[in-house]
C-alpha cells in the first residue's frame, strides 16, 4: 500500500508539470483569469482550474518588514528579528549582483553558510540555468550537468539580444535528447523547484523528471514572447530534476532554482565575469520588477567597480551620476528592499616585468580612486548601506601586494581577484558588519 501511495504522489506531482506549462501556451484569450495568487502550484485540482495571464503582475509575497529612508538595513534587521523570534514562515532573501567577485561564488557561498548556520538552511535559491555560466563559477550546493546542444548568452553587453532575468543569463537548447540535470548535494534535498521558461511562437517541447520519474511532454510556445515562471511546491523532498528536450523547436531558459520550505535565509549571487554596473540596465526591467515583487529581497547588494576602474578617463562625477541613476531605478523596482554598496576591492596592475620599486612595481588601477570615492559619495547621498573591501585588502597597493604572499594567501597573483580564502574572509567580515545592526534591532518587528 505504501508503494502504491508513493507512486500516486509521484504521478500527481508530474501531472502538475504537464498541466502547468501546457496552459502557458494557451494565448487564445478565451478563458483568462488572474495569476494564481500564491504564486505556486500546490495541487492538481488548483492547477487544472488555472488559466494564467502572464501580462498581469505577479502577486507579491507577504512580508512583515518595510524599507526605511533613514536606515538602509532596516528590512534585513526586521526580517532577521522575526526569524530569531520564530515569527517567520518564509525564507529571508539576500541578493547580490556583481562581477567576477560575485560570479566565483566563494564570497556568497560563505555568506550564505554563515546566515544559514544561525537562522536556518533552506538551500541555494535561484541560479543561472544549466551550465550557462562558465564551469569555474559553478553554483553552490548543487551539481549541474549539461548534455547536447545548448547555447548561452549573458546580459554583459547591451547589444546581446535578450531578454535576461535576475540571473543575467539565457540558455537556448535544441535537438532531441539535449538534457540539463540539477542535482542537490545537500542531504535534505529540495521541495521547491522553480523554472523560468521563455514562451515564444517558435518554442519547442521538453519533459521534466524528478528523481527518475518522467512527466508528460510540455511545450514552451505561445502567441506572445514572454517569460513564464513555473514555481513548484513539491509534496516531499527530491534530490534531482532533469530537463530533456523533445527536439521540435528551441527551448529558452532564463533561470532555475531549488530550495526548501520553511524559515531560514537564502543568499543568491548573480554575477558575470567582466560585468560593470551597466549590466543591471541590460536585464529586462519588467522581468526584474516581477522577480523583485514576487519575493522582495530584504537586502540587495551591489558589488561592482573593478571593471570600471580600468578606465583611466573615468571621473568621480561621471561614475557617481551613473551609480545614482542605477540605484534610483533599483529603488523603484524594489521599494521594500534595503540596498548596500560594496566598495570596489583594492586592485592593481604592474607596468613592466621587474618587481622593483615601491610595492614591487604594482600600481592601483587608474580609475579605482574615482570609483571608490563615487561609491562612498552615493552611499551617503542615497542613504545606502556601505561596506569596503579594504577591510580585507588593506586599502593600499602595498598591503594588497603583501597579501599575495601571506599565509593564508588572500589575493591572487593578478592583484585583481582574491583567493577562495580571501573571499571567505571578506564574507565573514561583512557578516559581522551586518550582524551589528541585526543585534541592535532584535526587538524590532
Amino acid at each position: 500500500m505504501n508503494s502504491i501511495a508513493a507512486a500516486r504522489r509521484r504521478r500527481d506531482v508530474l501531472s502538475q508539470f504537464g498541466l502547468g506549462l501546457a496552459l502557458t501556451a494557451c494565448d487564445t484569450g478565451e478563458m483568462r483569469q488572474g495569476a494564481q495568487p500564491a504564486g505556486a502550484f500546490r495541487s492538481v485540482g488548483e492547477l487544472a482550474a488555472w488559466r494564467p495571464d502572464w501580462s498581469l503582475p505577479v502577486a507579491a509575497e507577504t512580508v512583515g518588514w518595510t524599507a526605511s529612508p533613514s536606515e538602509p538595513l532596516a528590512p534585513l534587521t526586521q526580517a532577521l528579528a522575526q526569524l530569531a523570534q520564530g515569527q517567520a514562515r518564509q525564507p529571508v532573501l539576500v541578493v547580490q549582483f556583481g562581477d567576477s567577485h560575485t560570479a566565483a561564488h566563494f564570497f556568497t557561498s560563505r555568506l550564505r553558510a554563515l546566515f544559514q548556520a544561525r537562522y536556518g538552511a533552506v538551500g541555494p535559491g535561484r541560479m543561472s540555468p544549466g551550465g550557462a555560466a562558465p564551469s569555474y563559477t559553478r553554483p553552490p550546493l548543487v551539481q549541474v550537468e549539461q548534455q547536447g546542444n545548448w547555447q548561452a548568452a549573458s546580459a554583459l553587453r547591451a547589444a546581446t539580444p535578450g531578454p535576461f532575468g535576475v540571473a543575467g543569463w539565457r540558455l537556448r537548447g535544441q535537438g532531441a535528447g539535449s538534457r540539463l540535470v540539477l542535482r542537490s548535494t545537500e542531504a535534505d534535498g529540495f521541495d521547491r523547484f522553480t523554472l523560468d521558461v521563455l514562451v515564444q511562437p517558435e518554442g519547442g517541447s521538453f519533459r521534466l523528471a524528478l528523481d527518475g520519474e518522467t512527466g508528460p511532454q510540455l511545450r514552451a510556445a505561445g502567441g506572445l514572447r514572454r517569460r513564464a515562471p513555473i514555481p513548484m511546491e513539491l509534496p516531499h523532498r527530491y534530490r534531482e530534476v532533469v530537463v530533456e528536450l523533445v527536439g521540435d523547436g528551441p527551448v529558452d531558459l532564463l533561470g532555475w532554482g531549488v530550495e526548501r520550505r520553511g524559515a531560514g535565509v537564502l543568499v543568491e549571487g548573480h554575477g558575470i565575469n567582466g560585468a560593470t554596473l551597466d549590466m543591471l540596465g541590460n536585464m529586462d526591467q519588467e522581468i526584474l520588477r516581477g522577480d523583485l515583487a514576487a519575493r522582495p529581497p530584504a537586502l540587495i547588494i551591489l558589488a561592482y567597480g573593478t571593471n570600471e576602474a580600468v578606465d583611466p578617463a573615468l571621473t568621480e562625477d561621471a561614475y557617481a551620476a551613473m551609480l545614482t541613476e542605477r540605484v534610483r531605478a533599483l529603488k523603484r523596482l524594489a521599494p521594500r528592499s534595503g540596498i548596500m554598496l560594496l566598495g570596489a576591492p583594492d586592485s592593481a596592475r604592474r607596468y613592466g616585468r621587474l618587481l622593483t620599486g615601491a610595492c614591487r612595481g604594482w600600481h592601483p588601477l587608474p580609475g579605482l580612486a574615482a570609483v571608490k570615492a563615487a561609491q562612498r559619495r552615493v552611499a551617503r547621498a542615497e542613504r545606502l548601506a556601505y561596506w569596503d573591501w579594504a577591510e580585507i585588502t588593506g586599502g593600499t597597493t602595498c598591503a594588497l601586494d603583501a597579501l599575495t604572499r601571506a599565509s593564508p594567501r588572500l589575493v591572487q597573483d593578478d592583484h585583481l581577484h582574491l583567493t577562495a580564502d580571501g573571499y571567505r574572509a571578506g564574507a565573514e567580515r561583512l557578516f559581522q558588519h551586518l550582524m551589528r545592526p541585526a543585534t541592535l534591532g532584535a526587538t524590532q518587528t
